[in-house]
């Protein structure tokens, strides 16, 4: 197979470094701040709407879907998937893999990691062993499949299945099957918890970042039609950043509240790109009235919540159940069953309100301990015949 084939498109690995390499960033501050469930009191039907919501997602969640059975789990048994992540240095990145080949194993499949390290020249490598060390699948985890450009074309020709992993639900579609983890639904949350928060009436600056036609679309198609639809009277406002823009995203942010001092929430597309944020509203005079929210947690999202500083709310899933929903579809797309389009993701929303009562570590997030424990591997096996 030429070179050219497994060529990646440069522009687009742009946009995924940043999230990635700041997945286990820590931070911490201190400081207190009122929560959405106290501050809402406004009779409003969208504001009411979006409490209910975050209501929803405060307090522990519990993992339920109606999965079909798959009823022939032994035909997977000695298939190989090969999970290549955008980088494997990252604990979270690690911790899914780890799910995995744990939960895959109990159906005798075996699960191998390949770290793209945030370089094309390694995301190509990943891409060229499935194909010529025989993987039967493909496991793309935050990295899109347009980033490999025509080594999608090189992977199906070989009959490797492509699962394109934590990105938005979406039926399968052009040899690709996708295996969402709430993302969306996420930054809806994070949108509700904003109108909720504020009583409908916030002023608002949404840092969206722009290196792929999806992130624009995450926030268009997903976040600025919750505020339209929850809360009219809030004035939304969006930046747009780049990858390689993500240095002077703080003084983006800074000169975008001297313009419009009015401005008192600050909501992230992404928890990875907040460390620039929290930069901008240091070096603005009024950055510490501004409430900063944002969606796709980490450990240093919770700390900077449980502190006060800064951080009012953030919106997190575990990657145990990450792992677990990945192998399931993965399980699927091998043995010819039914695929989901969407499972309701077991997220949970921090703030004031409740990141006193859970244990703000790297572990309970791996294990799920943060969100309420873990309620998905038994469903998950049950749909194998393997309860």
């Amino acid at each position: 197979m030429r070179s050219s084939s497994l060529r990646l498109r440069t522009s687009l690995f742009a946009a995924v470094v940043p999230l990635a390499l700041t997945l286990a960033a820590t931070g911490c501050g201190s400081s207190s701040a009122p929560t959405a469930a106290t501050s809402a009191s406004s009779n409003d039907p969208g504001v009411a709407a979006a409490q209910k919501v975050v209501d929803s997602r405060l307090g522990s969640q519990t993992f339920k879907a109606d999965l079909p059975a798959i009823d022939q789990i032994a035909k997977a048994k000695d298939k190989k998937v090969l999970y290549t992540a955008i980088s494997l240095k990252i604990p979270y990145f690690q911790n899914v893999l780890k799910t995995m080949q744990s939960a895959a194993g109990l159906a005798g499949v075996q699960v191998d990691g390949c770290d793209g390290n945030v370089t094309p020249a390694n995301i190509a490598g990943c891409v060229t062993q499935a194909i010529s060390q025989h993987y039967d699948a493909i496991v793309l985890d935050n990295i899109p499949v347009d980033l490999i450009g025509q080594g999608a074309d090189a992977l199906k020709g070989a009959g490797v299945q492509i699962i394109s992993a934590e990105g938005e639900s979406l039926p399968a579609a052009d040899g690709v099957t996708y295996a969402g983890t709430g993302g969306p639904e996420m930054l809806q949350a994070a949108a509700n918890w904003t109108i909720a928060d504020s009583g409908g009436k916030a002023n608002v600056l949404i840092v969206q970042q722009n290196d792929t036609p999806l992130q624009v679309k995450y926030v268009s198609q997903y976040m600025q039609p919750t505020f339209a639809k929850n809360c009219p009277n809030c004035k939304v406002q969006v930046i747009s950043v780049t990858a390689a823009q993500l240095g002077n995203l703080g003084t983006q942010v800074s000169a975008a509240l001297l313009k419009d001092p009015k401005i008192d929430y600050v909501v992230s597309e992404f928890d990875a790109n907040v460390q620039y944020i929290v930069t901008g509203l240091q070096s603005s005079p009024r950055g510490k009235s501004v409430k900063l929210v944002g969606a796709i947690g980490d450990l240093a999202a919770l700390q900077r919540v449980r502190s006060g500083q800064f951080q009012r709310a953030d919106v997190l899933v575990s990657p145990s159940y990450a792992g677990w929903a990945i192998t399931d579809q993965t399980l699927r797309v091998l043995v010819g069953a039914k695929t989901w389009d969407r499972l309701d993701t077991p997220f949970r929303t921090f703030d004031t309100s409740n990141i006193g009562d859970v244990t703000v570590a790297q572990d309970g997030i791996d294990g799920g301990a943060i969100v309420g424990g873990d309620t998905w591997s038994h469903v998950f096996r049950a749909s194998w015949g393997l309860s």
